[in-house]
């Protein structure tokens, strides 16, 4: 069978430079899809930038509402009126949503329908939103009930990037889904059996309330008495970062502590290389790729018990997940590692997970719902989107 070149339009609401695991996921996604020889286009908001980027993906950058706590904007009125304008020419087959309460997947959901284009929603998180206050923590329900649910629904097929964000999908909307879970650049993380283990505790995340920096520098501190060259290393960024600053300065491991700020792939497995990455997140995660990228990069993991965590040690990969979010249940387990080593990551496990099967696998369902291949197991809501 011929396979005709599809075109994809991601329609989201952030896009790298903006930093997290959705922007990585669609930027990963967008790009692989392309190295396959398909278009992409992907439209963002982003005050920041402007006009668009050519290349193997385009990129429109348009401007939205004020940004809140660096995630959340709003587009202006017309948007989708204008997108309609943009792409109504240009043959796209299939519009990618992501995230149930980002304003831009009612925009992409609507440009669907009137565009006459099957819309796939990608859900990326496992639960209502977490470590929040309680006025954003009741709107945000809200938001999940009405537009959210309204998303799920009406959307042409339904992918979770974990089976906790895919319970969820059936919980919030009654929706099926299909697990697509997350990736990594399986080539920029490779672990070397023969190397030592290190003395040395890993945060990998946006630093921001409930993902767990502040956990990660008290179990460390609490371990340096009985190990004195132990460093604690953060990576990533977010509205904490001053916050984490001041920690690190009046800390007892201040000279033992580095913050890196945003790392780039190679740059990450330099440092996790066979050190413990620490994950002590309380937020509702849909599938954590920096886990992947610390067993790639022959560290252990510890963790509570989100989706990523609980596969990763079904599989037998060396990750211990912990309950408690008292520090020393951590510090036994991280301690445990320290004195006794762990083992090397399995074979096999982590190609699993690469970039390019993942973008094989989403072309397939484009094709699936655009009638060019058999049908595949994604449950579609309703036939595609007639206006």
């Amino acid at each position: 069978m011929t396979h005709r070149q599809q075109h994809i339009a991601f329609v989201v609401n952030n896009y790298p430079p903006k930093i997290g695991g959705l922007e990585q996921h669609v930027h990963q996604l967008a790009h692989h899809v392309a190295e396959l020889g398909h278009r992409v286009t992907v439209i963002a908001l982003d005050n920041s930038r402007a006009g668009v980027e050519e290349g193997k993906v385009t990129v429109h950058r348009l401007r939205g509402s004020r940004t809140i706590a660096g995630v959340f904007s709003a587009p202006y009125p017309g948007t989708k009126r204008r997108l309609h304008a943009l792409l109504k020419d240009q043959g796209v087959t299939l519009i990618s949503v992501h995230t149930r309460f980002f304003p831009m997947s009612f925009v992409g959901l609507r440009l669907g329908k009137t565009l006459r284009v099957p819309v796939v929603h990608t859900e990326h998180g496992s639960d209502h939103v977490k470590g929040v206050s309680q006025f954003i923590g009741m709107v945000s329900r809200v938001v999940d009930r009405t537009m959210g649910r309204y998303i799920l629904k009406q959307a042409t097929g339904v992918l979770a990037i974990s089976t906790s964000a895919r319970d969820f999908v059936k919980r919030l909307a009654g929706v099926h889904s299909i697990v697509f879970h997350n990736a990594i650049d399986t080539k920029s993380f490779t672990a070397t059996p023969s190397a030592p283990h290190r003395q040395r505790l890993v945060f990998l995340g946006r630093i921001v309330p409930g993902k767990g920096w502040d956990q990660t520098l008290k179990v460390a501190e609490s371990l340096h008495r009985n190990f004195p060259d132990l460093e604690v290393h953060f990576i990533g960024d977010g509205i904490e970062r001053q916050r984490l600053l001041m920690s690190l300065e009046s800390s007892p491991l201040a000279e033992n502590a580095v913050y890196h700020g945003y790392l780039r792939g190679s740059e990450i497995q330099d440092v996790l290389a066979n050190g413990i990455l620490l994950n002590p997140t309380l937020l509702a995660e849909g599938f954590q790729t920096t886990l992947l990228e610390a067993i790639a990069s022959g560290a252990a993991v510890v963790s509570t018990p989100v989706a990523a965590a609980v596969y990763l040690a079904k599989e037998g990969a060396e990750v211990r997940i912990v309950q408690s979010r008292e520090a020393d249940v951590w510090s036994a387990q991280v301690q445990d590692l320290l004195e006794n080593g762990w083992a090397a990551p399995l074979p096999g496990l982590i190609e699993t997970f690469d970039w390019r099967s993942r973008a094989q696998e989403f072309v397939a369902i484009a094709e699936d719902m655009n009638g060019d291949t058999a049908p595949l197991a994604v449950q579609r809501n309703s036939s595609p989107p007639t206006g």
